[in-house]
């Protein structure tokens, strides 16, 4: 049986270095609860019309917002932007299987950099991460792959799965916040 080599000299040492403790739960009241739930609907609503939904002042909401994004649950506002109106209409998953003795992190860092990229996973089972890439059709998907991916030194292997068909749920932060709080909403 061959012996297993030390962290320090593992392949995963640097995507091991990467991943931090996650930091303590935060306790969410009704006002927190109510208040994301707005938020997620419009992240622009003016604060005047949170406080009015909230009933509670407008640097009231402002304090909130400001002490939820202190302690890290809110992270930014962003925009939700429809890519297949712009030409990024085809949508493919690719699992990866990494070389064995190639460190996974200067992996991710190379998948990083390709344009498309939107989310990358490391994940358990006979591929070590799935990939999530946008792009303008079926040929600048398979330009991407033959000149950028399968080029990346350490990546042995790709399978790649293309979208057919989306379902969203309407409000993933809605639901979810709903499913974890111990107030009406």
């Amino acid at each position: 049986m061959a012996a297993v080599p030390p962290i320090s000299d593992s392949p995963l040492k640097t995507l091991a270095q990467r991943i931090l403790p996650s930091g303590p739960s935060v306790e969410l009241d009704a006002i927190d609860t109510k208040l994301l739930v707005e938020l997620s609907r419009d992240a622009r609503i003016p604060q005047s019309k949170l406080a009015d939904i909230l009933g509670m002042s407008s640097p009231a909401v402002a304090d909130r917002i400001a002490r939820l994004k202190q302690r890290g649950v809110i992270r930014g506002f962003s925009v939700d932007i429809d890519w297949e109106r712009l030409g990024n209409s085809t949508v493919a998953y690719l699992s990866i299987v990494a070389a064995i003795g190639h460190d996974q992190s200067v992996v991710i860092s190379h998948l990083l950099e390709i344009r498309g990229v939107e989310e990358i996973s490391v994940v358990t089972g006979s591929n070590d991460m799935v990939v999530k890439i946008r792009a303008h059709g079926f040929d600048d998907l398979r330009q991407i792959l033959a000149n950028e991916v399968w080029n990346i030194a350490g990546v042995q292997q790709t399978v790649t799965s293309i979208a057919l068909v989306h379902a969203e749920p309407e409000n993933v932060t809605e639901r979810m916040l709903r499913a974890i709080s111990k107030h009406d909403v």
